[in-house]
């Protein structure tokens, strides 16, 4: 099985639809998946931008714009790819309040705190 050739645009545009896809199985609207290349590397990106909201200095909440990439090669894998998006689902799916008073990892949101192993 060969991998795709994603020098060409239709090959890149039907990776954007099925990474999107995914994304929208996960969190419904709240990633937006495109590809960018970039001159440094001279290669092709799939980037995922989405929303997170954190407390400002004045203990309002304001969004920020973030930004998952990766690099367009032999081994991408659009699920590898969107894993990225299943982690922190349920981080992302919360409220901006819920989101902005949140001290830890995105990706365990909603976990139960002690449910990591702990050095004694």
């Amino acid at each position: 099985m060969t991998k795709d050739n994603y020098l060409f645009e239709t090959t890149r545009e039907k990776a954007v639809v099925k990474a999107q896809a995914i994304c929208d199985t996960y969190v419904p609207g709240k990633v937006r998946v495109y590809t960018e290349y970039c001159n440094d590397t001279n290669a092709w990106y799939m980037v995922g931008a989405y929303t997170l909201y954190s407390l400002n200095e004045y203990g309002g909440i304001r969004p920020m714009t973030m930004y998952k990439r990766e690099k367009m090669d032999r081994f991408y894998d659009a699920h590898i790819f969107t894993h990225f998006f299943s982690q922190r689902a349920a981080y992302m799916n919360a409220s901006a309040e819920e989101q902005a008073l949140f001290a830890g990892h995105p990706a365990t949101y909603g976990m139960v705190s002690d449910s990591f192993a702990r050095v004694r």
